[in-house]
């Protein structure tokens, strides 16, 4: 046989009960792994190196196969249960062309001691060697495929020193991550070593993951690809081992020949009716009636009751069908046996949108799931959208929509897609004390219709909404979510908490590429592709959302990314710096010059005067003491900074003086009448202290001014992250 010098698949390749690239779409059983030969060939039409080889089947046609190839050789067997050959005995190096049928009858024995039984060999010609790096894509059960690059070679998993990316990757998305993965600098050549040919590299990844790439060929039947390794020189890149795993079973979704469903009457509903308030005692329906009366509907509300006219001075009908005003939203609140049917009437009777409040569903196992299931199919094929189960629904100011007792009436610019009711509360309750004004909040529960993506989608276009948060513990429709993300950049900034974020549950992979491509990776992956912001707790995911709020018109300068701390104490302003760091925000030092300037006004005696900048602020300084610290370095050197992270101990405020919190606050007055050309973060630490009369002062000057006030420097830190990563997004896409 000669050697394998084509792109193209060769058409007698042995028959080994595995599926051939061609046809894996429709005769591959489950999960199945391709033969490398047939990879290599696959990854010749797309233009990928892969060296010479040849085929056989046994010793005996060894000679024969290999006599057009020049060492040394590389001799490799293939079949089933060689995934990682090397760990088996099934690689053998620096071979000649003589020496071939010996290795293949001494590999033979040596894999059938272990019970391994090859299809066949392969031979290639050996590559002289270079940078070894691993390029590998899995396809992750929520987001679908995500591609890998890192150190290659048989430890690669053990020092795991690789990044991600989401596909398809654009060619700055490659490029970027060519420059930021752990080997990068190997790339610019080490120890005498030559440059790596970063282009051709970049064009390989391209050729895997970009458009028209082999992941968009194979699309959702690509389980896992790997290769491990890839060899990078200054004359390009070839890749030397190549495993492909196929998946028949993966489901192809059917695009929906509908339009995007439009939300503005789930925000804003001309009409709502509320299933499930008594007549005789307090249930939930009963407190969302309460609760839409406290948000001025008077009229086009009214109660579904099999009996009452009326509940809690409210009307009632037996049937949604008899309600004479039009009824956008409909509230259940009804035990969840009997959520189908009322759902079911309500489709028929095109309400727009069903919010489903009971639990009892898929989150109390195999039982619920079943009712769930049926639920599902109640409103099935009808217009009508559902909204749950087991979720406290909808919060919008502007078009009255609440689902809680004494919440805020003022809108804002902040909507929020929540998985969690309980949050969705604390979010309400905590984020308005924060400043926080939203335009939208919604909570989704169990999500078996309305999801994530669909309605971080319809945000991005939402006129009203300019700052996007995402609560989520799963999602069912990671592609549109990550569809939504994608639009999202450098329009809207999104703030992304996630719950369960600590463990894992998916299910084990074979490659290198899928044990190393962990639930932090990939989320790490889609901020680098999307600018969405992590954060890890809800005081940090209400910090950002209250910081962006407040700056989302703030103007970032091309020419400045720094921070500044500045505040009493150098142990305080010292912990600011490590948190700062943490958070990959640069305290940019203050020019000589400066810092000569601000000693001759007197600061830094004992102190620091670089950055941070240590100033006596406290109970007995004048108010106006950070303003005239800030003033000569905003008027010569503030274009270096785009925020100033300002700290204060409320401490002192009681153990040096006598007026508690007041001038305090009097100085933060100070620094909003200044209007400074920068974003300001504040940080007040030890409010333990505090009378609760202190705190309530402090906290509604900071809700009724806006101003972003922080009780953490991680916190701060977090926020300030935040708006600059969306200062980077804005520059990029100008």
């Amino acid at each position: 046989m000669p050697p394998n010098t084509s792109s193209a698949l060769h058409p007698s390749a042995p028959a080994t009960g595995e599926a051939s690239p061609v046809d894996m779409g429709v005769t591959a059983d489950l999960r199945r792994a391709i033969p490398e030969h047939e990879v290599k060939a696959l990854l010749g039409e797309h233009g990928i190196d892969v060296p010479v080889s040849a085929t056989f089947t046994n010793a005996a046609d060894a000679a024969d196969a290999v006599s057009g190839l020049s060492g040394p050789l590389v001799l490799k067997a293939w079949g089933p249960g060689l995934v990682h050959k090397s760990d088996v005995g099934a690689v053998i190096l620096g071979l000649t062309a003589h020496d071939v049928p010996a290795a293949v009858s001494e590999m033979a024995a040596t894999l059938t001691r272990q019970g391994l039984t090859p299809s066949g060999y392969l031979v290639e010609q050996q590559h002289p060697g270079g940078l070894e790096l691993i390029v590998g894509v899995v396809r992750d059960a929520t987001f679908g495929h995500v591609v890998l690059l890192g150190l290659g070679g048989i430890a690669t998993e053990m020092l795991d020193l690789s990044a991600l990316r989401v596909a398809p990757m654009s060619r700055s998305d490659a490029a970027e991550l060519v420059e930021s993965f752990p080997g990068a600098p190997l790339l610019h050549g080490a120890r005498g070593r030559e440059p790596g040919n970063r282009d051709a590299l970049i064009d390989f990844l391209l050729s895997i993951a970009g458009q028209g790439g082999l992941v968009e060929r194979l699309g959702d039947s690509l389980a896992e690809f790997e290769c491990n390794p890839i060899v990078v020189t200054a004359d390009g890149v070839q890749a030397l081992d190549a495993r492909l795993i196929v998946d028949s079973t993966a489901e192809v979704p059917v695009a929906a020949e509908s339009q995007p469903t439009d939300f503005t009457r789930l925000f804003a509903p001309r009409g709502i009716a509320i299933a499930g308030a008594s007549s005789s005692r307090s249930t939930f329906g009963n407190r969302f009636l309460a609760a839409y009366r406290q948000a001025g509907w008077d009229e086009n509300l009214c109660a579904l009751h099999p009996d009452a006219d009326s509940i809690d001075g409210v009307p009632a009908y037996s049937s949604i069908r008899d309600v004479p005003h039009p009824v956008d939203y409909l509230v259940v609140a009804v035990p969840a046996a009997a959520t189908p049917e009322v759902v079911a009437d309500a489709a028929a009777a095109g309400v727009g949108f069903v919010h489903v409040v009971t639990g009892g569903f898929a989150e109390m196992g195999q039982a619920g799931a079943a009712l769930q299931a049926e639920l599902g199919q109640a409103a099935s094929g009808t217009s009508t959208r559902v909204l749950g189960p087991n979720c406290l629904g909808v919060f919008a100011p502007r078009g009255r929509q609440t689902f809680t007792l004494g919440a805020p009436s003022e809108p804002g610019a902040v909507s929020v897609v929540s998985q969690s009711g309980g949050l969705s509360g604390d979010m309400i309750t905590v984020g308005s004390r924060r400043g926080i004004r939203y335009s939208k909040l919604v909570s989704i529960g169990n999500a078996i219709d309305v999801t994530q993506g669909e309605l971080v989608d319809w945000l991005v276009d939402d006129p009203e909404t300019r700052v996007v948060g995402i609560y989520l513990e799963g999602t069912r429709d990671g592609a549109a979510l990550l569809s939504a993300l994608r639009r999202a950049a450098g329009r809207k900034p999104v703030v992304v908490l996630r719950g369960g974020s600590s463990t894992q549950g998916s299910v084990a992979v074979s490659s290198h590429t899928g044990s190393m491509a962990g639930n932090e990776k990939v989320w790490a992956a889609i901020s680098l592709a999307t600018g969405a912001v992590q954060v890890r707790s809800l005081e940090d995911f209400l910090s950002c959302l209250s910081y962006l709020q407040h700056y989302i018109d703030h103007n970032p300068r091309t020419d400045a990314d720094g921070v500044l701390v500045i505040g009493l104490g150098g142990g305080a302003s010292v912990l600011a710096t490590d948190t700062c760091d943490r958070a990959g925000l640069d305290l940019t030092p203050l020019r000589d010059e400066l810092r000569t300037r601000l000693r001759d006004l007197g600061y830094g005696a004992g102190s620091s005067v670089a950055n941070p900048l240590e100033v006596p602020v406290g109970p007995a300084s004048p108010t106006s003491i950070l303003i005239d610290a800030l003033t000569p370095i905003f008027a010569q050197d503030g274009q270096q900074y785009q925020d100033v992270l300002i700290h204060f101990n409320a401490a002192a405020y009681y153990n040096y003086g006598t007026t508690g919190i007041c001038p305090l606050i009097d100085t933060l007055q100070t620094v909003i009448d200044a209007q400074l050309p920068v974003r300001v973060a504040v940080v007040v630490r030890n409010t333990e202290v505090c009378p609760p009369a202190d705190i309530e002062l402090l906290d509604t000057f900071a809700s009724d001014s806006r101003l972003p006030l922080y009780r953490s420097f991680a916190q701060a830190a977090s926020a300030i992250a935040s708006a600059q990563d969306f200062d980077d997004r804005r520059i990029d896409g100008a």
